[in-house]
């Protein structure tokens, strides 16, 4: 396998040109540094954010998807008041008086 010749590098900081190899060396001249900053991860972030989207949902779902199924030990009280239901007494407000007209 033969080796690669260098290459030619310009020098963002400084301007000047030099010969080196792949990765990037730092500048001869000024050390100007070529490596990556290490920075906040954005990506980290959204995966972070996706993940806690699909737990929030599942648990939001999960919440009311018991109550439909009819969960063992869950039942409806008897003096509960459902649309429909023969009344079993006349709704009586305190503003009214009974017996009245």
């Amino acid at each position: 396998m033969a080796a690669r010749p260098p290459k030619l590098f310009r020098c963002p900081k400084c301007g000047s040109t030099y010969l080196g190899h792949d990765p990037l060396p730092d500048c001869p001249h000024c050390g100007h540094d070529y490596r990556a900053r290490e920075g906040f991860r954005w990506d980290m972030l959204v995966y972070l954010l996706a993940i806690m989207a699909l737990l929030s949902f599942l648990l939001v779902s999960s919440y009311y998807r018991g109550p439909i199924r009819g969960t063992p030990g869950s039942t409806a009280p008897s003096d509960e008041k459902l649309p429909g239901a023969p009344a079993s007494s006349p709704i009586q407000s305190p503003y009214h008086e009974s017996g009245s007209r």
